[in-house]
Parts: structure tokens; C-alpha cells; sequence
């Protein structure tokens, strides 16, 4: 914590968060990917598991705690506060007040206030 300023740098700590997810999501993509091979088809096409989430597919966002959680590309800061149980609150991106429709990027800190 920056003393003078009162300010909370994460930034480092959340990228490493993200790129280590980002990591564990490309295993997973590869095991699946491995293991489809062996599984019989339906209808001459692949079998697609339709909850899964291909890795571009995925935004990765960060709390300030230090929390992640995967969302699907084109969510929203409000989707991300209603995921959380914290719909119609404030919402700062990055630590700016952004407004709901903000879609979310891949390493976005984001917080909800009350």
C-alpha cells in the first residue's frame, strides 16, 4: 500500500493470477481436446459437451481480495456484480466508475461497492 497516496497496487499480483488461469484453461482445452479423440461421434460431428467454454470464449477478472472468476467474452461490469449477488451497485474497473454496460477485458480489477 502506497502510504501517501492510499492506494492499493495489485496489478502485478493479478496479472500472474490471470496468466496462470489462462494457463490452467489451455490444459484443460488440450486434455479435453485429447480425450474427444477416443469418444465416438454423434451424426458424423464431434461430441461438444454444450456447458463447456472454449478458452476465447472466457474473460478472466479479478477481485480486489485477490479472487478471479471466469466470464464469457461480452460480459458486462453488471454481469459481473450480479454474478456476485451485488446487482444495481456501484462498479469500478481498474479503480474507475465505470458505467453497467462496460464490457469486461481479460485482467480487469473489479470491485462492487455498496
Amino acid at each position: 500500500m502506497n502510504c501517501k497516496t492510499g492506494v492499493v497496487f495489485l496489478a502485478p499480483k493479478a496479472f500472474f493470477m490471470v496468466r496462470l488461469l489462462r494457463t490452467m484453461l489451455q490444459w484443460e482445452q488440450q486434455l479435453r481436446s485429447e480425450a474427444s479423440l477416443g469418444q465416438p461421434k454423434q451424426g458424423g460431428k464431434p461430441y461438444v459437451n454444450p456447458g463447456s467454454v472454449v478458452l476465447g470464449e472466457v474473460v478472466i477478472v479479478c477481485w480486489p481480495h485477490g479472487g478471479i472468476m471466469r466470464l464469457r467474452t461480452g460480459s458486462t461490469a453488471a454481469d459481473a456484480a450480479r454474478r456476485v449477488g451485488l446487482e444495481g451497485k456501484l462498479v469500478l474497473v481498474n479503480g474507475q466508475l465505470v458505467l453497467p454496460s462496460t464490457e469486461l477485458k481479460d485482467g480487469d480489477v473489479v470491485e462492487v461497492r455498496m
